[in-house]
């Protein structure tokens, strides 16, 4: 479908959800008051293997709704993400989550952009955190980065590098996918890894950036992100930051020993820091701690997947070497008569 003529003229948007009938139903409440794009859009909700009454939910909001409902019982964004690719029409792929409130203009700013900037193959927009609850007073910006916790994003509109958009409101242009670009299913949320790696959008967006496709932020395209109690339970805070360093260890193997100094003292700071009462700086620590962790945790990981590799390689390499000798052997035999090679003189 990502081909025909027929689908140039719709905008889809698409995101996963598994497990989240409790928190849904305000999300797609908010879709239902999105202004249309001139030419309409459709949704694609992947429901990925939820247990709970997700699937039910999403069936009630058909007739309220441009919705098409998938399954992918596998468990991994990315996976059910992937799944999706071939329900896409449109010449624009608008990705979010589902635990964002977005503007009603969200869509219109955004195929404005598309329109306006051909240059341009992907776009990224605001986030907000939308609190669920108060703030508890030792969580501030200055402790640790609301970027890396809660998606939070903002910046003037303009061109923007892959760094710069973020998965709760992204779009990418349907010819990216036709290409043949796929989200890796290696990173990003799967309930299956506790400690999954985080940063699915990343890893996809640094591919096309090295492909040479260039970005654009669009300010007044805006989504609130639902920011959940627990989410503001330290040790959730601690998981993320270790989750956000494995995913980004790949990135430092030419600082390993740096790094793995700094993780040793930072580890020795929090474990002394974590006998204090909760505090900006005991979290600014402990924070830093857990991301060092994870960063080595990463670079391990890269080193073991390198390492099978190259003994991939290597034993490629000497099936291809004895196929080569018993080449060379064969050819150096006297083909006997009948069988090719210089004709033997009669005697």
């Amino acid at each position: 479908m990502l081909g025909s003529d027929r689908t140039r003229r719709r905008l889809t948007v698409l995101f996963s959800t598994r497990n989240r009938g409790g928190a849904l139903a305000p999300v797609l409440d908010s879709f239902t008051s999105l202004e249309a794009p001139p030419e309409g859009w459709k949704l694609v909700v992947v429901d990925n293997g939820s247990t709970d009454n997700t699937a039910g939910l999403l069936q009630s909001y058909l007739d309220r709704l441009p919705l098409t409902i998938m399954r992918e019982p596998r468990p991994g964004k990315n996976r059910a993400l992937n799944a999706a690719l071939p329900q896409l029409e449109g010449s624009l792929v608008v990705l979010t989550d589902d635990d964002v409130l977005p503007r009603p203009d969200w869509l219109v700013q955004l195929c404005r952009a598309a329109e306006e900037h051909p240059e341009a193959a992907l776009f990224g927009g605001c986030v907000l955190p939308h609190w669920s609850c108060p703030r508890p007073p030792w969580l501030l910006e200055t402790a640790v980065p609301f970027s890396v916790l809660y998606a939070q994003q903002r910046r003037d509109t303009g061109p923007c590098s892959y760094a710069a958009i973020f998965g709760p409101n992204m779009a990418v242009r349907a010819s990216v996918f036709a290409a043949g670009f796929r989200f890796s299913e290696s990173v990003g949320p799967d309930e299956t890894r506790r400690m999954y790696a985080m940063g699915g959008e990343t890893e996809f967006l640094r591919r096309l950036d090295a492909a040479g496709y260039r970005g654009h932020f669009v300010a007044d395209a805006v989504v609130g992100h639902i920011i959940r109690p627990e989410q503001l339970d330290e040790q959730w805070i601690l998981h993320r930051a270790y989750r956000y360093g494995i995913g980004e260890g790949r990135h430092y193997a030419s600082r390993a020993m740096q790094l793995h100094i700094r993780s040793l003292v930072y580890g020795l700071a929090a474990r002394i820091v974590a006998l204090l009462r909760p505090s900006p700086l005991r979290l600014k620590i402990r924070y830093k701690a857990s991301t060092l962790s994870g960063i080595m945790a990463g670079l391990r990981n890269e080193k073991a997947i390198a390492g099978a590799r190259s003994a991939q390689a290597d034993a490629a390499a000497r099936k291809l070497q004895r196929l080569a000798l018993q080449g060379s052997g064969d050819q150096g035999r006297e083909p006997a008569d009948g069988q090719g090679g210089a004709r033997r003189m009669a005697p």
